[in-house]
């Protein structure tokens, strides 16, 4: 599981999530971006009426890396053209030639095999794709597809069938409002690559792939794009299917999924309390009314189930749709003032409506929401305000927080059937929460905290026990931690990287769990990504380095070695 932050700048409001099922897809980001001004305090904030507060940040969005599969770490170099290929387990390396500006890459997943080795890059100046597959021995072979123009962003099947190459207009630069990117390459890996290029709805925001691989589905400002990935003339566009009756409605306030069965569309809006079920069959709407403004909705991994998160119950005001969440901080700027500073211009005055008390928590199962839509449990989180939640991968554990204000309080929901279903308990983590991660076995979470004004870190986290009421360990930083990843079930290790450009502060963090230490390693250069190799009991981190650079983390005795240069004689300095 590789997970991260992403960039949030001062003038960002609530999006869709970054990337999308099955695939890569996400922008790349670099730190918390989030400052709150908060104390830090054991109490947490006293809490505030959702009128006038800023919508929540979603900040959990998978980092663009280097890639892992197998045993192997592949990463590009857009201006040689290459592609290095590192074994994780001997540090050896190879190269290969790719295409012009090998930029975008891709893991190609293969259940059947987690042994194989297999990626997928673009190149983006000769404006195509090279599939590259590895044996045990790194011979590398390579085919090349074409792309349409500015493709950015891959989403792939579960099964390694399909892969798309699609545009993000949020990763480019002062697009012209006529460029709609409505152009995608749906490649079939099944044999020899072939490419079939459509077009979908105008801007894709997000694309999701049916778990039986016959079905891909664009999230567009329209509605719905339809793909049919089976069809005897290849893949084709097959409908597009609204989301919404109002066709001047604000395409940006809208959170849409797609089930991994492809059955149905989930939307969110900013500031309504309406959910959106949309059968994607036939296009037939459902929708269902909670007691206030939705500020999160979260599909479990096998889609049985839908999480909504209404923040302030009872409210109606939709002031704070879209409203600029305040205070945003770019942690890559390293002396960044993250006592706040101007957070508190995103609290309310003194004449704002009284205080709210708690949140309510929406539990929707999925099919049954769409045809008994006032069938669905609900819990209240009494005193706490949350609006933000992070499901594990199987749904039976709920992480729940806000970081729309100064808010140390992390609330561990139970959602398995049983005696305790909708149980839950809240922790106090010492610092402002920033997001959360649940790792893949539900055991524990990562948490990532903006320390205050009174702290002297620059940045903190903390391992959140979950299946053992214990209490959670608080990791201060000497930098503003940038991303996460967490080993695969049963999820023992996690790897937190920190980043401080102004003071040249990086470093890793090493967590063992259930035992709940962290040791730090020091990194010679700026960290950008993070990921682990279970097959090879590694952790890797790429960074900023001319000829390349990453360090491996052995996940049994924590020993970092760190490789430098890629194709220039590649060398490896041990750590400690």
């Amino acid at each position: 599981m590789v997970l991260g932050l992403a960039r949030c700048a001062a003038n960002e409001g609530s999006s869709d999530k970054a990337g999308a099922a099955g695939g890569s897809g996400a922008s790349p980001c670099i730190g918390p971006g989030c400052a709150t001004g908060g104390s830090g305090n054991t109490g947490g904030f006293g809490g505030t009426a959702d009128a006038g507060l800023p919508p929540e940040k979603e900040l959990e969005s998978s980092f663009r890396s280097p890639v892992a599969t197998g045993k192997y770490v592949w990463t590009a170099n857009p201006d040689s053209g290459r592609i290095a290929l590192v074994d994780a387990t001997s540090l050896d390396v190879h190269t290969v030639e790719a295409g012009f500006g090998p930029t975008y890459l891709a893991a190609i997943p293969d259940p059947a095999d987690p042994n194989a080795s297999q990626a997928i890059v673009i190149n983006v100046k000769s404006e195509d794709a090279t599939v590259l597959r590895a044996d045990a021995k790194a011979n590398v072979t390579t085919e090349t597809v074409p792309l349409h123009p500015e493709a950015n962003s891959w989403a792939l099947s579960k099964g390694g069938h399909w892969a798309i190459a699609w545009t993000d207009a949020a990763q480019l630069t002062n697009a012209d409002p006529t460029e709609g990117f409505q152009d995608l390459t749906v490649v079939d890996l099944s044999g020899a690559a072939q490419a079939t290029r459509l077009s979908v709805g105008y801007r894709p925001t997000r694309i999701f792939l049916s778990e039986d691989e016959t079905r891909a589905f664009a999230i567009t400002e329209p509605g719905v794009s339809v793909i049919e990935l089976e069809s005897p003339l290849g893949p084709s566009v097959l409908k597009d299917v609204p989301v919404t009756d109002d066709p001047l409605e604000n395409p940006a306030s809208r959170d849409v999924s797609v089930t991994p069965d492809g059955s149905f569309a989930l939307v969110r809006r900013d500031g309504s309390p309406d959910v959106g079920i949309v059968s994607l069959a036939d296009g037939t709407r459902v929708t269902v009314t909670l007691s206030g403004p939705v500020t999160d909705l979260d599909l479990s991994g096998d889609g049985s189930r839908a999480v909504a998160v209404v923040r302030a119950p009872g409210s109606t005001d939709t002031s704070d749709a879209g409203t600029p969440d305040a205070g945003a901080i770019d942690a890559s700027a390293g002396d960044a003032d993250v006592d706040g500073g101007d957070a508190e211009a995103g609290l309310p005055e003194a004449s704002a409506p009284p205080p709210a008390k708690s949140s309510e928590v929406f539990v929707l199962p999925i099919p049954g929401i769409f045809t008994t839509p006032a069938q669905y449990d609900t819990v209240t989180i009494d005193g706490e305000i949350v609006g933000s939640a992070s499901l594990s991968p199987s749904g039976d554990v709920v992480v729940l927080y806000t970081n729309a204000i100064p808010n140390d309080h992390l609330t561990l929901l139970d959602t398995a059937s049983g005696a305790s279903y909708l149980s839950y308990r809240t922790v106090a983590l010492k610092a402002p929460v920033q997001a959360a991660f649940v790792a893949e076995d539900g055991s524990h979470a990562v948490a990532l905290l903006s320390p205050g004004s009174t702290s002297q870190k620059a940045g903190a986290f903390s391992l959140v026990p979950i299946a053992n009421v214990l209490p959670p360990k608080i990791q201060g930083t000497e930098a503003p931690p940038m991303s996460v990843a967490i080993g695969p079930a049963p999820s023992t290790r996690a790897v937190v990287t920190t980043r401080d450009d102004v003071k040249k502060i990086y470093g890793a963090y090493l967590a063992r769990m259930p035992q709940l230490q962290v040791d730090r390693i020091d990194l010679p250069s700026p960290p950008l990504a993070t990921g682990m190799v279970p097959v090879a009991n590694v952790a890797f981190v790429a960074q900023e380095h001319p000829e390349g650079r990453i360090t491996f983390i052995d996940l049994s005795d924590g020993k970092a070695r760190t490789l430098t240069g890629f194709e220039l004689g590649a060398k490896v300095v041990d750590g400690n």
